[in-house]
């Protein structure tokens, strides 16, 4: 102390290195903020996935390799495991049928062996038969009516046999079935037609129709149309019911065609020959039926 005393100055001067260089030592030294380093994504984990999404999240949970905008199974967020919530697990319909059927067995096993534990065996015992009702026997009106019905089909039957012989025997005259002996017959009735159907062109409010149909011709052995059984109609539409309506008017005026020649007749049976005919009303104004063109 003594030392301190005698040199004064001395003293003062190392007190106050010492306060200076405590002062110095608790001053701390940091850069701005504005040339602080900070990360693009500070906060967030980086993972891996094995998906992409081609839209990037709005509010992201992690860092990956691409952007995935949901997805897993997590109920909420991202999982924070790789390992399953085992929390969660629940067992599955096939578990739960393997218990329900574990179960079962063990109860038929234990419902075994009480009966095999039994003294006495069980006998089962037949059920009884149903009597069987007696079916109910028909009486004398009953029987009365039934043999009038039967009397009344077998009659039907039989008028219906002798009309359907009565009918007379068709011959359907088309492209491919016409043979030579009825050319001359089928040449007349075509020409009959056309030469009326030409004269008498078909017309609706002054304008004249064209078209093209398909006309079913049935022609008795007289030479006139065979009106039963359907008669004279269209097999395919013009598309146009005043041109159709006017084609079978022009048939019916050309009509009777003509008696048939003893070679288009039936023995002991009258005939029908069915003409299929192919009309055509052209802008010539004129009306070609050709049979070739039928079918």
């Amino acid at each position: 102390m003594k030392y301190f005393a005698e040199n004064r100055f001395l003293t003062i001067a190392l007190v106050g290195s010492v306060l200076v260089h405590a002062a110095f030592l608790g001053v701390r030294f940091a850069a701005p903020d504005a040339f602080r380093f900070k990360p693009s994504d500070p906060g967030l984990e980086v993972i891996l996935v094995n998906a992409k999404h081609d839209k990037a999240p709005q509010q992201a949970d992690a860092i990956a390799q691409a952007n995935l905008d949901g997805g897993g199974n997590a109920d909420a967020g991202r999982a924070k495991s790789p390992l399953p919530d085992m929390r969660k697990v629940e067992d599955g319909d096939s578990v739960k049928a393997a218990r329900r059927k574990v179960a079962e067995l063990e109860a038929q096993q234990q419902k075994i062996l009480a009966q095999m534990n039994k003294a006495e065996p069980t006998v089962a015992m037949p059920e009884r038969e149903k009597p069987r009702e007696a079916a109910p026997q028909p009486n004398a009106k009953d029987l009365s009516d039934n043999a009038k019905e039967v009397a009344r089909m077998e009659a039907e039957v039989a008028k219906n046999i002798e009309e359907y012989n009565k009918r007379p025997r068709k011959t359907q005259i088309t492209a491919r079935t016409r043979e030579a002996n009825y050319a001359m017959y089928y040449k007349s009735l075509q020409e009959k037609i056309e030469r009326l159907g030409t004269l008498n062109f078909p017309q609706q409010d002054g304008k004249k129709l064209y078209g093209e149909l398909i006309i079913y011709i049935p022609v008795f052995q007289d030479g006139s149309i065979y009106q039963k059984e359907g008669g004279l109609h269209i097999e395919r539409s013009s598309g146009n019911p005043a041109l159709d309506n006017a084609a079978l008017t022009i048939v019916r005026r050309s009509a009777p065609f003509g008696r048939f020649p003893e070679n288009m007749r039936t023995s002991g049976k009258d005939d029908v020959w069915e003409v299929i005919t192919r009309f055509r009303f052209t802008h010539e104004d004129t009306l070609q039926a050709d049979m070739s063109r039928a079918n």
